[in-house]
């Protein structure tokens, strides 16, 4: 009998699926559950002990059909959003791109908000998923960032360097976004995305300067900074302006510059 049931289902699930048709979406062809499929969702979410076990349940059990099945639970249950993004992505978080995908398609919320529910159920997608917000709301750009690297602070340099691997003319713009939002972690977002540029000298200096400015109120950052900057030959008094136009103050900029430059100078001046 359990297998007549398993099959029974898989054919009413075959059936229901059947009646999908495609609607023009913003980014792809979204899914329009036929009522059909709509009225089976919801027989599935009244036997079910809940309803984030109902969808989990269809979800592992035809892991292929995961989009059909969210794109059905958005339709017949749109006011259960978070259960749906968070049952969903934490059950086949490989499909994080086609879930924020069709919950921006059914504006069933910010897109900011989808992003955030996305990575707290799985964090270790959060540089897929704040990807794809982005290629879906792309008008929210910055928001979108902001929210990512402020909701999994830890990731914020594998977030980081995913975007710039989808939006590498944004690399200044998504460096700075995350280092103003968590600059506790500044110096491993800027290492994140100084790998991306190894072989631009331009772009890499041009990184450590804007990250002197944003980082500027934060002593071990700017130890660290000028540091490299030396180790670059970066011109000293482009860390000196950059870092009192991040609010330091001269006298203060001078003493970490003359510590690191000058005391390599010196040491290379014995050598020699």
């Amino acid at each position: 009998m359990k297998v007549l049931g398993r099959v029974t289902l898989g054919l009413l699930i075959a059936s229901a699926l059947l009646g999908h048709t495609s609607i023009a979406s913003q980014s792809a062809k979204t899914l329009a559950p036929s009522s059909q499929s709509v009225q089976f969702f919801k027989k599935q979410v009244d036997r079910s002990s809940s309803f984030s076990n109902a969808l989990k349940g269809l979800i592992n059990r035809y892991p292929h059909r995961t989009a059909e099945f969210v794109s059905i639970a958005l339709s017949a249950y749109p006011e259960n959003y978070k259960e749906i993004i968070t049952a969903s992505v934490s059950t086949q978080p490989t499909f994080v791109d086609e879930i924020i995908m069709l919950a921006n398609d059914y504006k069933v919320a910010n897109p900011t908000e989808i992003v955030e529910l996305a990575i707290n159920a799985e964090p270790s997608y959060a540089g897929a998923a704040a990807s794809a917000a982005c290629k879906y709301s792309p008008e929210y750009f910055n928001e979108i960032v902001k929210a990512a690297v402020t909701t999994e602070p830890d990731s914020a340099d594998q977030i980081a360097q995913k975007l710039v691997g989808a939006y590498p003319s944004k690399t200044m713009e998504i460096l700075i976004t995350t280092i103003k939002e968590v600059p506790f972690v500044g110096k491993y977002v800027l290492d994140a995305l100084l790998a991306t540029v190894t072989d631009d000298e331009i772009k890499s200096e041009d990184m450590i300067i804007v990250s002197v400015e944003q980082l500027a109120q934060y002593p071990d950052a700017i130890e660290r900074l000028v540091h490299l900057a030396k180790q670059r030959d970066i011109d000293s008094n482009k860390i000196k302006l950059s870092a009192i136009k991040g609010g330091l103050s001269e006298e203060a900029i001078v003493a970490v510059i003359n510590e690191h430059y000058l005391s390599t100078d010196t040491i290379s001046a014995e050598q020699d």
